[in-house]
């Protein structure tokens, strides 16, 4: 039984529609592993949607309506608290919108919303869609397509912590099959033969037996050891090393990152949004603590103790948080939304947690060397919550009480030997330096605040940019202290804590996010906080108190509180309206450093950004310059490609005439002589000799006939075709 032509094509379109999207998701499945995207089933029924409405060849325009209304419908659903279909949510978007076409033509990348990426992305996913219906449906040819996925599988699995494997398995497997079945379906309808059903299934069966054979053999063959060295880490040595050869420094992203090891270097801003908070005041958000110092940067020991609790128990139970006596506390409680995915919870600066409530069924470890929280399903997998309520107390610290410890107690052994260890061979001058300026004081406190003043002093500057790595054989904190005296807050928060320890007093260096500003978010007064709010500070330890937080970094205030109980009414007030002052002074400054950069890097930071501007707008012009470039020759192949095809078969001799006569077909289509569906090849060349009033084209078809079909040997016929052949191709680019 004969198939009919037209069930096999619309039944092999859908088979290769249908291996066209698994060959996608292999491109969607490296973003949910590589990057924070979640929701990533919504962008898979993007693809089947729009994948759909090419099948289904809906006109241009209602399929517009239908892919537009889908990404709305997505983003409000992805990145809006409202209800659906609220025209209030589009109208903002709309705002949202411009004010990101205007950050894109100014070149401020890091200033993008998360709402105008994903619908970037789905515009592309669109492209992508429109891509392989074109392939399958045009050009009947998805090889291309499939290389470009292995490649990129290939690079993701060589560069990135994405393992390929089985997805390069998977792609192959697809590819194979969709290969195969392109071949069937051109036999079909370019050549018009009608297979009988028998015919097509010993065609698949051989085709699934050859793909199955293969990967078969590829999985049970022996096979060799890597032949080339991991380039990973080369490039990333090489690209360090020539950096701070260079006296360069590679920029990095703001925001939180476990890795501390290797501080220094210039970082980009970045304001993605990763929570937001409806405490009643703003303070520090805490993430982690370290306390090895390499002389680079900062590292933990690996954590082994710590105390396990769930959701919504009373932490003060398990003694996690002992609050002093001598320390008043005000009871507060917050919502947290994260908008970033971590597994840590957030946690007040030196505030003293109470009550984590989030889902059902999970339970949270504490880990109280890196004063670190962390949530896990009742399985032991760690989670990323988005939305928790945390209830603690907030402290105000007594600075009469503080100035009252001058030394360790018989309990803080342990703790001494871990908090002020230092690298071996830390540069002398640091020890000269903290002995220099804590030698009128006689307390920790004091001590602690002299060094915390000392980076007010006018010779630090604050800045992100053009700040260099240290060199080989030298101390980070040396080089910020005695050298470039320039620098954010790692620098300030790591040389304070150096100096500390220098003089014998317990510090550790602490990472998180500052306060943030205060926005609307539904109707509500919250805080956000981004990525440009990362932050690291300085907690001392009291005996008798516990961690005290300190702030180094120029412009920052810190937010903790601090009374002294020793002071008269008189004095209180005096010192009021000083910390007023101070704090009036602190917000000015920060104003002016994100209104203004920093003197010394003002020319420089003028200059790079003009730099970056002025590459952007180059860029966009040769982009441009090369777009309209290639749509003027695009356009134009007609007459250009003959000329370039006869200059590459003048140099060519033997056996070209078949194929220089399958490109004299197509050029000829290109000329607008289109073979019309079952006309023979020698009806068409009587037409093309009738329009460009000749007999070239059917001498031409006649010796291909015979090669073709007789069997003729080609040895000689270029040469004796070939000026006739050089003609008709002039003749089509006039």
């Amino acid at each position: 039984m004969t198939v009919n032509a037209e069930k096999l094509e619309r039944f092999m379109h859908v088979l290769l529609y249908i291996f066209g999207l698994l060959l996608i998701t292999e491109w969607l499945r490296p973003v949910d592993k590589l990057t924070d995207t979640g929701n990533i089933i919504i962008f898979v029924l993007f693809l089947i949607f729009s994948l759909l409405l090419h099948y289904s060849r809906i006109h241009w325009s209602i399929r517009f309506i239908l892919i537009s209304a889908f990404i709305m419908i997505s983003l409000q659903f992805l990145h809006s608290k409202t209800e659906l279909f609220q025209l209030t949510w589009l109208m903002g978007f709309l705002v949202d919108f411009t004010s990101n076409l205007g950050y894109i033509y100014d070149g401020n990348w890091e200033l993008i919303t998360n709402p105008f990426r994903t619908f970037l992305f789905f515009v592309l996913l669109w492209l992508v869609t429109y891509m392989i219906h074109y392939w399958v449906m045009v050009r009947q040819s998805i090889f291309f397509f499939f290389m470009l996925t292995v490649i990129f599988v290939s690079v993701l699995d060589t560069f990135t912590p994405y393992v390929g494997d089985k997805a390069m398995v998977r792609i192959i497997l697809i590819g194979f099959l969709m290969l195969g079945l392109l071949s069937l379906l051109r036999l079909t309808i370019q050549e018009r033969i009608r297979f009988p059903m028998a015919s097509i299934n010993k065609w698949i069966l051989m085709l699934a037996g050859m793909i199955l054979i293969s990967v078969l053999v590829g999985f049970g063959a022996p096979k060799l050891s890597p032949q080339w060295p991991d380039p990973v880490p080369y490039f990333t040595s090489y690209s360090d090393r020539a950096m701070k050869e260079d006296g360069g420094s590679k920029d990095k992203s703001v925001g939180y990152d476990e890795d501390d090891s290797d501080l220094g270097g210039s970082i980009e801003p970045d304001s993605s949004i990763v929570f937001y908070n409806d405490a009643s005041a703003g303070h520090y958000w805490k993430v982690e603590n370290k306390d090895i110092y390499t002389g680079k940067g900062w590292v933990s020991m690996q954590e082994t103790d710590f105390s396990s609790f769930s959701n919504g128990q009373d932490i003060a139970s398990l003694n996690i948080y002992d609050v002093p006596d001598v320390v008043k506390t005000e009871e507060m409680t917050a919502k947290v939304s994260m908008m970033e995915s971590y597994s840590h919870i957030l946690h007040p600066q030196s505030g003293y947690l109470k009550k984590i409530e989030g889902k059902n069924g999970i339970g949270f470890n504490y880990y109280p060397g890196l004063d670190k929280i962390i949530s896990e399903r009742e399985n032991g997998e760690r989670l990323v919550m988005k939305e928790y309520e945390l209830n603690y107390d907030m402290p105000s610290f007594d600075i009469s009480e503080l100035r009252k410890v001058t030394e360790p107690d018989e309990t803080m052994d342990v703790l001494m030997e871990k908090h002020t260890q230092l690298p071996e061979g830390l540069p002398y001058r640091i020890f000269e330096l903290v002995t220099l300026l804590t030698r009128n004081e006689t307390n920790w406190y004091d001590k602690a605040k002299a060094i915390e003043d000392y980076f007010d002093s006018p010779e630090f500057i604050y800045s992100k940019d053009d700040i260099p790595y240290p060199e080989t054989n030298q101390d980070y904190v040396d080089q910020f202290l005695f050298e470039t005296q320039i620098g954010y807050c790692d620098n300030y928060s790591t040389a304070m804590v150096v100096l500390l320890r220098a003089a014998n007093i317990p510090a550790r260096w602490v990472k998180g996010y500052t306060e943030g500003e205060k926005t609307i978010l539904d109707g509500e007064s919250v805080y956000k906080v981004t990525n440009n709010n990362a932050h690291s500070w300085v907690e001392v330890y009291f005996s008798g108190i516990g961690w005290v937080p300190f702030e180094p970094t120029k412009g920052f205030n810190g937010q903790a509180e601090f009374y002294d109980s020793e002071l008269k009414p008189d004095e209180v007030k005096n010192s009021e309206q000083e910390a007023v002052a101070k704090e009036e002074q602190t917000k000015k400054e920060i104003e002016e450093r994100k209104e203004t950069p920093d003197k010394e890097t003002q020319s420089s930071g003028k200059t790079g950004a003009g730099d970056r501007l002025g590459f952007l707008k180059w860029t966009a012009i040769s982009l441009l310059s090369v777009m309209i470039l290639g749509a003027i020759g695009y356009f134009s192949r007609r007459k250009w490609i003959p000329h370039l095809l006869i200059f590459h078969y003048k140099k060519k001799s033997g056996s070209h005439f078949t194929t220089a006569y399958i490109i004299l077909l197509k050029q000829l289509k290109r000329a607008g002589l289109v073979r019309p569906d079952g006309q023979t090849l020698r009806e068409y060349a009587a037409y093309v000799d009738a329009v460009y009033e000749t007999d070239v084209m059917s001498e031409l078809t006649a010796g291909y006939e015979l090669m073709l079909y007789r069997g003729d040997v080609e040895d000689g016929e270029w040469e004796h075709f070939q000026n006739g052949w050089e003609s008709l191709m002039r003749k089509t680019s006039s």
